[in-house]
């Protein structure tokens, strides 16, 4: 991590960590619980109706029908990975902060003024992230389509 970087990091940090570590974890909770939402809304009208016998979910919540049993299994499973990924990056980011400030860097008052070197890494992955979403974009408008 280059001086820039470093200032980068500890201008943007010092102002992100002010919500606390519950309110930043309530927020990827809220984050995940909208993630299951949507994932239901995408996979129900698929949902399989189970074998009786050998499923045990099936069992369990078969009166409340296909769709409310996915919301119901999804959104606390993708609220409790939004949580826990928040949480995991708020200790780590809130580990780094205070080792940079013990060696004696100093959060700057203004935003860094970064060059293309150092904005290269993050240029990388929105290219590969703009890739990737375009295959999965063509592959659902040719499985829509029926192509595939």
């Amino acid at each position: 991590m280059n001086p820039r970087q470093r200032d980068l990091f500890l201008w943007a940090w010092s102002r992100r960590r002010k919500p606390g570590r519950a309110a930043i974890a309530l927020r990827g909770l809220m984050i995940g619980v909208l993630g299951g939402v949507l994932f239901t809304l995408i996979m129900s009208p698929g949902a399989p109706g189970g074998v009786a016998n050998y499923d045990v979910a099936g069992r369990l919540f078969g009166a409340i029908g296909e769709h409310w049993r996915m919301l119901l299994l999804a959104v606390p499973a993708f609220g409790f990975i939004g949580w826990m990924g928040a949480d995991r990056i708020f200790v780590q980011q809130e580990r780094m902060y205070p080792a940079m400030l013990k060696q004696g860097a100093k959060p700057p008052e203004q935003k860094p003024v970064m060059q293309l070197s150092d904005r290269a890494p993050a240029i990388a992955v929105g290219v590969a992230f703009v890739v990737i979403a375009g295959f999965i974009i063509t592959l659902i408008v040719m499985a829509g389509a029926g192509a595939l």
